[in-house]
């Protein structure tokens, strides 16, 4: 240190430390050198080195491996759903198209959901199992009974309508009832027959049915016709008959027996309407009622729908299906 005489005594007593640390680490590593490996010491270190962490550090885990059994899209958990190999996020959308639009009724209806492959597809289609509860009831024509068919120890029926007094009335020969062909049953009489749904080839014309003409079509009840109603009536009338399957949630097969036939629709003035009154209409949202309604009070009245491209509300697809139904 005396050959040092430009360091201060600070500094040469900090470069002693130093020396000393070094030549400790020098000795203290020689006598672990030294030491047998059957050593307390050395057995902790091993037992360090073989633990799960260290090991998972450098490794990647396993693969889940995907099995292949039958399932209710309706019932199935997530463990089981996962096990099934899909994705986290595509269970997640299965439970929320099971709280938005309800259950799956056909094995097609799990085909729509978001993601899926077509392996994914092929793999899980043949085990599907949809439960009876949630499947659409298929229509069945109940059978008439004639008095033909009635038993033969059945002897004291009458055999025509007119020898059985029914108060006094004579219902028999030409006054035979008839059946109504929307109705489904005989007309005056309390048959329970079902209603006789559209065949093939048949349709209904969506731009005017109601609610009776429109459960004629298979696969639409009474809940269906009455979306369908009161979604047409907020549009202001339906422009293709593609829109009807934005009213609530139907299967496909639907669009076959519908029709539609041009008529005027009702419009929207959005140079005059409220954001209130805009955002009624179910194509416009608030965020995009707001927007016109700024457009209006910084530049003036809109001229056209090419105005609407201007605001970053509005998508292309969003002012598409506008066209037909507003005006300046």
């Amino acid at each position: 240190m005396r050959r040092l005489p430009f360091l201060t005594s600070a500094q040469r007593r900090a470069l002693l430390v130093v020396e000393w640390v070094i030549l400790l680490g020098i000795v203290g590593f020689t006598i672990w050198k030294q030491t047998p490996s059957n050593s307390p010491l050395k057995r902790e270190k091993s037992s360090q080195d073989s633990s799960p962490l260290s090991g998972w550090i450098g490794s990647v885990p396993e693969e889940t491996p995907v099995e292949t059994f039958p399932f209710d899209p309706n019932t199935a958990d997530s463990t089981t759903l996962l096990r099934l190999g899909l994705s986290p996020w595509q269970v997640r959308n299965i439970y929320r198209y099971r709280a938005k639009h309800g259950r799956y009724h056909t094995p097609e209806d799990f085909m729509r959901l978001r993601g899926l492959t077509n392996e994914q597809w092929e793999r899980l289609k043949p085990f599907i199992r949809i439960d009876k509860k949630f499947q659409y009831v298929t229509p069945v024509t109940t059978k008439t009974k004639t008095f033909s068919d009635t038993p033969k120890s059945l002897s004291n029926v009458p055999k025509t309508l007119s020898d059985s007094p029914l108060n006094g009335e004579n219902i028999g020969g030409d006054s035979a009832q008839k059946v109504s062909p929307l109705r489904g049953d005989l007309e005056g009489s309390g048959s329970l027959e079902r209603p006789v749904k559209l065949s093939p080839g048949q349709t209904v014309d969506i731009g005017s049915a109601d609610t009776t003409q429109l459960k004629l079509i298979p696969g639409i009840a009474s809940k269906r016709a009455a979306r369908i109603v009161a979604y047409r009536q907020s549009l202001g009338g339906f422009v293709s008959k593609e829109q009807a399957m934005e009213a609530t949630e139907m299967p496909d097969t639907v669009l076959r027996y519908m029709s539609l036939t041009p008529q005027p629709v009702r419009k929207l003035n959005v140079n005059r309407l409220s954001v209130q009154q805009m955002m009624k209409h179910p194509y416009l949202s608030f965020y995009q009622a707001k927007a016109i309604f700024e457009y209006r009070r910084n530049k003036g009245d809109l001229q056209s729908i090419a105005d609407l491209e201007h605001l970053d509300a509005f998508r292309p697809s969003d002012i598409d299906r506008l066209r037909p139904y507003i005006e300046f």
